[in-house]
């Protein structure tokens, strides 16, 4: 090629030894030295200036030559480049233009080559004499004098080199991935399956999903809200005429929470009235142990007793809605709509677990809370009197009533609610990568979770691509589909 031509080394440049001064065996005059690498110089840029046939003129020359065959020789040669054969006219039409792609590729090729070429000759000849200097003496080459002559040495040796190779597969590779980074996620996973390669991180979708999940409030305190009235719109009122409402409403709720403890206090007397025997035997039926004394089974009946009311009541609460109002309340809930009865059930179920999901972070709390109380019993009186002051705390008492003070503040004030979570979050995200691989995909789908990261994608694809897999180049990564072959009659 013409830039091999003109950077192509006839012969190693042999080293040169300067003579002493002192004498030698022989003398080489500073002339004759200059003489032999003006020769070398020469040798290792020969310029060749290879005069190319325009394509039409090529193209006319190979017709006449192609034609000039015979159709087996034709025919040998379309099979020989992968083409399909035919009648001669047919395949001399298919080789040419087979053949001006060749030279097209070629000669787009030749253009890359001779880019980098003069890039990297630009790159050298931008350097300053010294910097040049050092580069040749890092590289073993002295005694050249200009910069020019420096360039020219350094350019021989880096061609030497495979420069030439490296550089084009530098852009090659960046190519590549101008081409991938210009895919999809959707069609980068095709192109995935077709080579085998894995495009999923589990790290990644696990830390995803765990997001998502902590974006929804998986993790935080459970509500126990049921129901929020809708606000009604704000209307002057006679400041006489509302503080006669409050109390009308004040007396309404102290009736309702008189029947509600005179109800209370009667079942408790029903229960207590019980024989040991019948108190064995209804809690048994209510599927827990009937063990203790008669007071601790009378009070566990009797809290059970409470929860079937308050349920009941609840289901109560809940019937006595319209159809339209149960389908809203359910949607805002985000469960599945049904008949009415369906609905209530699930309602029900629904409340029924967020009520155990509380319970046991309330547990949660209370393990967290016990673990800084002995966090706190380990630090001195005074420490613990600034961390009161600090917290707008009494400071009286002993040691451990300042640090049920402190805790019950922390408590309070949802420090440990964030501890809590953050367990619940890691425990889950163990879970998460305690599963296998498949698994984790189809939870990033049904939460809405991108499960691929396309840099990570375009790695692995060119890195399997540099290990010796076959690249798969093409704007789309499914295939075209094949034309039927029409035969002719």
């Amino acid at each position: 090629m013409y830039f091999l031509a003109l950077f192509r080394q006839a012969s190693m440049v042999a080293k040169r030894k300067t003579v002493s001064k002192m004498g030698s065996a022989s003398v080489v005059t500073k002339d004759s030295v200059q003489e032999d690498e003006d020769v070398d110089m020469d040798a290792q840029l020969v310029q060749v200036e290879v005069k190319e046939l325009s394509e039409q003129d090529a193209a006319v020359a190979r017709t006449k030559e192609l034609k000039s065959m015979y159709a087996e020789q034709l025919k040998q040669l379309l099979l020989s480049n992968g083409l399909e054969t035919g009648s001669k006219e047919v395949m001399i039409k298919n080789l040419l233009k087979h053949e001006a792609k060749a030279r097209v590729a070629a000669k787009a090729q030749k253009n890359k080559i001779r880019a980098v070429v003069v890039k990297k000759k630009q790159d050298l000849e931008a350097l300053s004499t010294s910097e040049l200097g050092k580069l040749c003496e890092s590289s073993g080459m002295k005694g050249f004098k200009s910069k020019e002559e420096r360039v020219q040495r350094l350019l021989v040796q880096w061609q030497e080199n495979d420069g030439v190779d490296k550089a084009l597969a530098q852009i090659a590779e960046e190519e590549r991935k101008q081409e991938l980074d210009s895919l999809d996620t959707v069609k980068l996973q095709k192109l995935c399956a077709k080579m085998g390669v894995d495009p999923f991180v589990k790290e990644i979708m696990v830390e995803r999903i765990s997001k998502k999940e902590n974006e929804t409030g998986c993790y935080a305190r459970p509500a126990l809200t049921q129901e929020s009235e809708a606000p009604k719109a704000e209307k002057p009122v006679d400041m006489v005429d509302a503080l006669l409402a409050n109390e009308s409403q004040r007396k309404k709720d102290k009736e309702q929470r008189d029947q509600k403890e005179e109800a209370s206090n009667q079942k408790r007397k029903e229960i207590k009235a019980l024989s040991v025997d019948d108190l064995k035997k209804r809690i048994g039926k209510k599927g827990l142990e009937a063990s203790g004394k008669k007071d601790d089974m009378v009070e566990a009946l009797f809290l059970l007793a409470m929860q079937e009311d308050k349920a009941n009541a609840r289901a109560a609460e809940l019937k006595s809605k319209s159809l339209p109002e149960l389908k809203e309340f359910v949607a805002k809930k985000g469960l599945d709509a049904g008949t009415k009865e369906q609905m209530v059930k699930t309602l029900l179920a629904h409340e029924a677990k967020c009520l155990e999901e509380f319970k046991a972070f309330e547990v949660k709390v209370g393990e967290v809370a016990t673990l800084k109380k002995e966090e706190l019993a380990g630090k001195a009186n005074a420490a613990l009197k600034e961390l009161c002051v600090a917290k707008g705390l009494p400071v009286g008492g002993g040691k451990e009533e300042k640090v049920e003070r402190i805790v019950e503040e922390i408590v309070k004030g949802g420090e440990l609610d964030k501890v809590v979570s953050i367990n619940i979050r890691n425990k889950r995200k163990d879970e998460l990568m305690s599963m296998d691989k498949p698994s984790v995909v189809k939870l990033c789908e049904q939460a809405g979770v991108d499960p691929v990261v396309k840099d990570i994608i375009v790695e692995r694809i060119m890195s399997h691509e540099s290990e010796g897999g076959a690249a798969i180049i093409m704007a789309d990564a499914e295939p075209p589909a094949k034309k039927a072959r029409v035969t002719k009659k």
